[in-house]
């Protein structure tokens, strides 16, 4: 692990908070598996439970005996066990699951449904009619003919005639006309076939038979006519099959599972209780549980009748058992059991269990957890990005001085200061790079002090040396002995100039640290400067190019004039008379340039850059020259915020030196 980069560091803890989830939800399906496994076998427990109950109810209760033993339910009208929650809007949405328990009946080529369902408090049914012609009542009072729904449910007689879509009253007859039943909700809606009718009639106001007609009026060319009318129920009242307990199953309170109870022949007799409550109440069950999956579509909800080859293994006096969906959010179990009723099979009991809320408080608690180790990663990386962006700030800080501690020359400006607030691998960085321009502060102090204390040496033994040689007595020296006065001379000279040279540009150093900057317009120095130089090398040729009338920049006047005389005599040392030198101050683009251009020689390519260091001369004629006029003239325009160049004019007819100032450096009009 030591020997991972920081990246790598990184890289791998991300992983494994990636990981994290991954593994936590291969845990949550094995859990979700073991909890399937131990409803089944809880589901398995209480149908043994219930069996028992309800076969020793057969033993005692005729009334349910005969409920067993009646083969034939076709005098019944079913009512299917609420298990979903419903909005009385008009629309059939929420109806999908029941659409096994409607009831359809077709009448002069049009269809039309009717689906009851119920639980302990109301009634909800939903009619839906093909008519390619609706019929509103236009008046109050009823007269007149138009689309309606006449519902018997016991002792009341309801009629809805709508006079446009929306919320419509349920209308009984009595003795002095028609009133509303208030506590039935009814709305009707058109769709594109007909039309919807969706009611809700408390359970208090339904009796034991129904009785259900559609009169059907239709537009014709002289009015409106009688199209026909319909009924659900053969124009009789039929017994309502109604689900729910009775009588003694009442007992039975099923919580968070469904019981069916089929005769021999699979007719669906009794069902209630649901698997789960609406488990999409809350948001965050909405997140795992689509309508598709709270459906339940492979449970027995609404049906009438079931066919199934576990049910008839359970006919065979065998108990079967089985997961729905399993794996998924809406498995349930499933237990068969056959009903005996004096030794003699005469149904059979079907309990349905639904793990689903253990498994939506295992996602909800997986859930917190993803949200909590989110919370933790983005504390984490706020954390990481904070701290980079520290460690960035540092870094950059750290880059500012590292560059601004030595200027382009390679001198020391200043020491970069130990870090002593932070102890860490930056720190340790810092003060790295300060015992570097420490070191170097050092050495470069040590070569001035050498420069200065070489000129003070030397400057004695080479005076005394000077004038022995001019005393020694020529007229007896033969002509080599003379050459050999002549060339410790010349080398003696030499030295003393190498001395006052390296004296000068130490003291010029000195000068340009400690000089004050100002701003001034170099035109008027220029024209003065270009008079001086035609009056000190009157065999030269000058001159003086500029479209500018003011280029005002920051510096020193006396050293700006000491770096165009070290330019000057470096172009006139050059110069072979042919076209006069040419000083030129240019606006180019967003910089100003101040060049000094002379016939002569070129320099090769590769020495372009080399010019301006010190000690470089490309002279090989002289000996007079150690390469410190360009070296100034660098030191002079870098403390003036400008570039030095050269490049070779474009014919290879001579040289050109450019001084370039950036727009922040110079302000100048033309």
């Amino acid at each position: 692990m030591n020997s991972l980069s920081l990246t790598s560091r990184l890289l791998l803890l991300s992983l494994l908070f990636i990981l994290i989830p991954l593994i936590s939800w291969l845990l949550l399906a094995k859990f979700e598996k073991d909890i399937e496994r131990n409803a089944l076998t809880q589901t398995e427990e209480q149908a043994q439970i219930m069996s028992g109950f309800i076969n020793q109810l057969l033993q005692t209760d005729r009334s349910l005996q005969q409920q067993f033993l009646n083969t034939s339910q076709q005098k019944q009208f079913p009512i299917a066990l609420k298990e979903t929650a419903l909005l009385i809007d008009g629309y059939s949405d929420e109806w999908y699951p029941y659409q096994s328990a409607s009831t359809v009946i077709r009448n002069f080529g049009q269809n039309a449904s009717l689906t009851l369902i119920e639980d302990k408090d109301f009634v909800y049914g939903l009619f839906e009619v093909e008519d390619n012609s609706i019929v509103y009542r236009e008046r109050l009072d009823l007269v007149g003919l138009s689309d309606k729904i006449t519902l018997v449910l016991g002792a009341y007689q309801m009629q809805f005639l709508p006079m446009a879509p929306g919320k419509v009253p349920a209308l009984r007859q009595t003795a002095d006309g028609y009133r509303e039943v208030t506590p039935v909700y009814a709305v009707w809606q058109e769709r594109t076939e007909g039309y919807q009718l969706e009611f809700r009639v408390p359970q208090s106001l339904v009796g034991k038979t129904i009785s259900a007609e559609i009169t059907d009026i239709d537009r014709a060319q002289s009015g409106v006519a009688l199209q026909g009318i319909y009924s659900f129920t053969n124009f009789e009242s039929l017994s309502l099959h109604s689900r729910l307990q009775s009588g003694v199953l009442s007992l039975l309170e099923p919580e968070m599972y469904r019981l069916t109870l089929t005769n021999n022949q699979g007719e669906v007799l009794y069902q209630f209780g649901q698997l789960h409550t609406d488990i999409r109440s809350n948001w965050r069950n909405r997140i795992w549980s689509s309508a598709t999956q709270e459906k339940l579509s492979d449970s027995l909800l609404g049906k009438k009748s079931i066919s199934s080859v576990s049910l008839d293994l359970a006919f065979t006096g065998r108990t079967q058992t089985e997961v729905v969906n399993s794996s998924q959010l809406s498995a349930f179990s499933r237990v068969y059991k056959p009903l005996y009723s004096n030794n003699q099979l005469v149904g059979a009991m079907i309990l349905e269990s639904s793990p689903v809320n253990e498994k939506l408080q295992l996602r909800d608690f997986w859930l917190r957890f993803l949200l909590l180790l989110g919370l933790v990663w983005g504390l984490f990386v706020w954390w990481l990005v904070k701290q980079s962006r520290r460690y960035s700030r540092r870094i950059m800080e750290l880059r500012d001085l590292t560059e601004g501690s030595i200027s382009e020359e390679g001198q020391i400006r200043y020491v970069i200061d130990m870090d002593e607030e932070f102890d860490d691998e930056v720190s340790d960085l810092t003060n790295s790079f300060s015992l570097l321009t420490n070191r170097l502060k050092q050495y470069h102090d040590y070569q001035e002090k050498l420069v200065s204390r070489l000129n003070h040496e030397l400057r004695t033994p080479i005076a005394i040396i000077r004038s022995s040689l001019d005393n020694i007595n020529r007229d007896s020296l033969s002509e080599d002995e003379l050459q050999l006065i002549d060339n410790a001379q010349s080398g003696a000279e030499r030295m003393s100039q190498t001395i006052s040279r390296l004296s000068e540009a130490n003291k010029l150093e000195q000068a340009i640290r400690s000089a004050d900057k100002e701003p001034f317009d170099m035109l008027p120095v220029l024209k003065d400067l270009v008079l001086a130089y035609r009056t000190n090398w009157h065999e030269h040729e000058f001159e003086l190019i500029s479209d500018l009338e003011e280029a005002r920049v920051l510096g020193s006047k006396d050293l700006f004039v000491q770096m165009l005389d070290k330019l000057i005599s470096n172009a006139v040392d050059f110069d072979n008379k042919t076209r006069p030198i040419q000083i030129a101050l240019k606006r180019k683009d967003r910089q100003l340039v101040l060049s000094v251009s002379n016939g002569g020689p070129t320099i090769a390519r590769k020495n372009l850059h080399d010019v301006f260091s010190l000690m470089h001369s490309s002279r090989k004629h002289s000996n007079q020259h150690l390469g410190l006029g360009l070296y100034v003239a660098r030191l002079i325009a870098s403390f003036h915020g400008a570039k030095v160049n050269a490049e070779n004019q474009i014919d290879g007819t001579g040289v050109s030196i450019n001084i370039v100032w950036r727009n922040k450096h110079f302000t100048a009009s033309p």
